[in-house]
């Protein structure tokens, strides 16, 4: 499904990309009569249901907590992502020119931006290992059914800044790449018939990690050469 915000992206002063945030008002004074009226209709909601904690905050403000939402790059070219909830992280690259429309970064998603391809490919192939996710077992939050949320704690998991004249580097994230094309050939030739609800999204991700099984354990491989 597909978001609508009440922002632009326009190019600053350094002509570097900046994400303006917008109210009701705004919208209206800048000629996006819909839009302006859906907005006034949402932050009519919100100053009705707001809570006493949230009293000082505008919608568009509430929207921007912590300006996680303005302060996201729109010049890095390639983002890499991984979840925050879950007992493993699941990392993945977007590359922002092979999309039509502009990518924003949801809540529950950690995310780095990167100039550099193969850092990106490096990093996936980190976060993907089972090295430091096992490693990090031992103090993730537990629930009835065991670990759960991966929040930042695989970062206390330590691994160098990619080195592009690093060897170990360069093949991890050239292996890592091969991962990424193998399981995107397979997500096109076997792309679920149904909408993915959780449960049907994690046996996806295990069929997907199935059909990696080579590729993950040579990662695996030198994975925890980079980290010991």
């Amino acid at each position: 499904d597909l978001v609508v915000l009440p922002i632009t992206i326009r190019n600053n002063d350094q002509n570097e990309k900046e994400i303006k945030l917008h109210s009701s008002a705004d919208l209206m004074s800048d000629g996006f009569l819909h839009a302006a009226r859906w907005f006034r209709d949402a932050e009519n909601i919100w100053n009705i249901y707001r809570t006493e904690k949230n009293k000082n905050y505008s919608v568009e403000n509430y929207l921007n907590w912590q300006n996680k939402l303005t302060e996201q790059n729109f010049d890095a070219p390639y983002l890499v992502l991984y979840n925050s909830s879950g007992v493993n992280a699941s990392s993945t690259i977007i590359e922002r020119e092979k999309l039509d429309i502009r990518f924003i970064v949801d809540h529950k998603t950690y995310t780095f931006f990167t100039n550099d391809l193969k850092e990106a490919f490096y990093l996936t192939g980190i976060f993907n290992s089972s090295i430091p996710n096992k490693m990090m077992k031992d103090f993730q939050s537990r629930g009835l059914w065991g670990t759960r949320d991966v929040h930042k704690k695989i970062l206390d998991i330590y691994f160098p800044k990619f080195d592009e004249t690093n060897e170990l580097h360069l093949t991890l994230a050239e292996l890592s790449k091969t991962a990424h094309e193998k399981a995107e050939k397979y997500t096109i030739e076997n792309s679920p018939q149904n909408e993915l609800s959780a449960t049907r999204l994690g046996r996806y991700r295990l069929e997907i990690k199935k059909h990696l099984h080579k590729e993950m354990t040579e990662i695996d491989v030198l994975v925890r050469k980079v980290i010991v």
